[in-house]
């Protein structure tokens, strides 16, 4: 089989020349589904919140799988096809861009390409660098929350629809892609091999039960090390302690039951691992600015 693949639009990176505009920008819950191969004119970020999907690229004979916290990026014209592997729903952040405001989207259906009638002029440029390296990665792990938060900015604004939007939108993603530029590759990355498969599935499990009253302690005997030794190795695989990316996935799940449930907060605070409101709230603050409820009526006024 002929894995080769060659990035039809490519120019050398010079970050100035980065003028992104947005396509579409939606969150998405999505049951197990094999998915159709597909291609597109421009590119796509897609955040996992929850769950895990495995994207098969025509160039690798291997499938990448994204976890909970894992950034997918899509770039033009490369075939994939993206398998759902959890139940009930995997929830995605899907943001199409172009880098160049090159591309004039219609209707949603003008970013997929339709092998019937390709148009190859409409592919997006990608950036590489001088040794023809393509500037971003596939796959970023555990991405920091600074570019989750962005993504769920682009999200609200572009569904406001307003003039300005446009340009706020634009905005957001140069800031994304700056924070992206300064991430390793996941090849790049360091991981115990030994402990990975072990810790994926922690991670996967983690995601499916944050109510639970996990701690390190507990954590380190499903691997069978010590404590400091498994709080280094999730570290090491994951760029966070083991603390701080179940409060991440907490935080991520009680946003979303705000905004898309009427859930009381301190019902919704038990969800999420927090019996008590106050403690809830004061949590929920400190990583947000404000509180459960102020955020949940930003949403209600849109």
């Amino acid at each position: 089989m002929d894995f080769s693949f060659k990035q039809p639009h490519t120019r050398m990176i010079d970050t100035r020349a980065f003028a992104p505009s947005i396509h579409w920008a939606e969150h998405q819950n999505i049951p197990p589904v094999q998915g159709l191969t597909r291609r597109l004119y421009d590119g796509e970020l897609m955040y996992v919140y929850m769950g895990c999907i495995a994207v098969h690229f025509e160039d690798s004979a291997e499938p990448i799988t994204f976890y909970s916290g894992d950034l997918l990026i899509l770039p033009p014209a490369v075939k994939h096809r993206i398998v759902t592997m959890t139940s009930p729903n995997v929830r995605l952040l899907g943001i199409h861009f172009d880098l160049y405001d090159e591309l004039d989207i219609e209707f949603d259906g003008d970013m997929v390409v339709s092998e019937r009638q390709v148009k190859e002029e409409s592919f997006c440029f990608w950036p590489n660098t001088a040794d023809g390296r393509l500037v971003f990665a596939r796959c970023y792990r555990s991405v920091p929350q600074e570019i989750v938060r962005l993504m769920e900015d682009i999200s609200r604004s572009y569904q406001i629809s307003k003039s300005d939007s446009f340009l706020v939108c634009r905005g957001y993603m140069q800031l994304i892609l700056a924070t992206l530029l300064s991430l390793p590759h996941e090849s790049e990355r360091q991981s115990s091999s030994a402990y990975e498969k072990l810790l994926f599935g922690l991670k996967v499990e983690l995601q499916q039960n944050i109510h639970l009253p996990y701690t390190n302690k507990t954590m380190a005997q499903r691997l069978n090390v010590s404590e400091d030794h498994f709080i280094r190795l999730f570290k090491q695989t994951f760029d966070m302690s083991p603390q701080k990316y179940l409060q991440d996935l907490r935080h991520q799940a009680a946003k979303r039951y705000l905004r898309e449930t009427d859930y009381k907060i301190e019902y919704i605070g038990g969800l999420v691992g927090y019996d008590d409101l106050h403690n809830f709230s004061h949590i929920f603050k400190k990583w947000q600015g404000i509180s459960p409820l102020n955020y949940r009526k930003s949403f209600r006024i849109i």
